[in-house]
């Protein structure tokens, strides 16, 4: 056990050392950072050596809240460590699918146990009877205040067609409730579309929640179903971004060819143009009135494809100004399953404006009535809107109107 633990300490200091070493401390030689950093071995040794509690040591622990201190210390707002059970979110949150239950969770530090958000549309919770409140506090027999939130959440998941049974308090019912879910594939839906019928023109809406790697194929869809509208209204509030290659493909869907969409400039001044290829759908918008709604969510990713179309004169921008994220961020695998997200250049609009930490203002600012959220329609790709109460949507429907006038 004591080897064990003596082996797992040299791997934590070995795994700092080489962070350093190919990571933020180039100007730093290899003996100067041994030097440095010295102190972080120095603490270990004493725990090894000295520390009563020696043999509850959870060197994992010791080791995720360690690389968190590095990656803080760089004092940079997007410079990210996650573990490597974050890591294996992110995974998910990339594919935005998963074998699971469909519904949003989140942890009820009152009671210890997960809350349910909300069942998604037409998912294995919402057909199972789990309802926007319920209290899941045991799963397949594991107590969820002893689990915890991503052991709880890893519980929920599993291949599509096998059973997990919940234990459930519900606000009225005096008995816990147990439910037994078949698991569905869960297939989360990063494009809204539908129509609005606005003083006889026949308006095109799009929502993005995110850039993902299905985001491509399912805007395609959604362009289809909208492309022959009077006009387009590209919703990305509350969008926080996503990958870089989803949205310069998706840019290029709408901007003409030979468009700059972005320029990519690194710490050593290098700079990389990325332009649009044009094809069919930007042809047919060429004639169209756009607009694009932004709020303060709305970041990196979602600011290329503002910046980009509010530049070459295509949307209109309208809402709030936008979150400022042009950070360019880089993920590097860890050897213990973990990644770490850095920061290794900049993106600029085609424009050559650098929109980090500034954002973007929109051309017709309007505050927001309503959230644009609704954890619900997650697996959904058709939605119902509701301009007379969206202030925001209902200016961009004006602005489409006068355009066509």
């Amino acid at each position: 056990m004591k080897s064990r633990k003596i082996f797992k300490m040299v791997a934590i200091t070995a795994l700092i050392a080489s962070i350093f070493v190919f990571g933020a401390f180039k100007s730093l030689k290899y003996e100067e950072m041994l030097t440095k950093f010295q102190p972080i071995f120095e603490i270990m040794n004493y725990v090894q050596k000295s520390y009563y509690d020696v043999e509850n040591i959870d060197y994992d622990t010791i080791l995720n809240e360690t690389l968190k201190g590095v990656m803080k210390g760089l004092k940079d707002p997007f410079a990210w460590y996650f573990t490597p059970i974050e890591t294996n979110e992110n995974v998910i949150d990339t594919k935005s699918e998963y074998g699971g239950i469909g519904a949003v969770v989140q942890y009820n530090t009152e009671y210890d146990c997960l809350e349910v958000v909300a069942p998604m549309v037409d998912s294995p919770a919402e057909k199972a009877g789990l309802l926007t409140g319920d209290l899941i506090v045991e799963i397949d027999g594991h107590l969820v205040s002893e689990t915890g939130y991503y052991e709880s959440v890893n519980l929920l998941r599993g291949e599509p067609d096998t059973k997990v049974e919940v234990k459930v308090l519900r606000k009225g019912v005096e008995e816990p409730l147990m439910i037994t879910i078949t698991r569905a594939e869960i297939k989360i839906k990063t494009v809204k579309y539908s129509h609005i019928d606005y003083s006889g023109n026949k308006v095109g809406y799009i929502r993005i929640t995110q850039f993902s790697e299905p985001t491509y194929e399912e805007f395609q869809k959604a362009l289809s179903n909208v492309i022959n509208s009077d006009g387009l209204i590209i919703d990305l509030r509350n969008n926080p971004g996503g990958l870089l290659s989803s949205v310069l493909r998706i840019a290029s869907l709408i901007l003409p060819e030979g468009k700059t969409v972005i320029t990519i400039k690194d710490r050593e001044g290098s700079k990389e143009v990325y332009r649009s290829w044009g094809g069919y759908f930007s042809e047919l918008l060429k004639a169209k009135p756009m607009v694009i709604l932004v709020n303060g969510g709305s970041a990196s990713a979602s600011e290329i494809l503002t910046g980009a179309l509010k530049d070459h004169g295509i949307a209109t921008v309208v809402g709030t100004k936008t979150f400022g994220k042009a950070a360019v961020q880089t993920v590097y695998h860890l050897s213990n399953g973990g990644e770490i997200w850095l920061p290794t250049a900049h993106y600029l609009t085609p424009n050559g404006s650098d929109i980090h930490l500034e954002g973007i203002e929109p051309d017709i600012t309007v505050e927001a009535t309503i959230s644009t959220n609704n954890n619900s329609e997650l697996t959904v790709s058709k939605v119902e809107l509701d301009p007379d109460n969206d202030v925001q949507l209902k200016e961009a429907l004006k602005v489409i109107e006068e355009k066509l006038k």
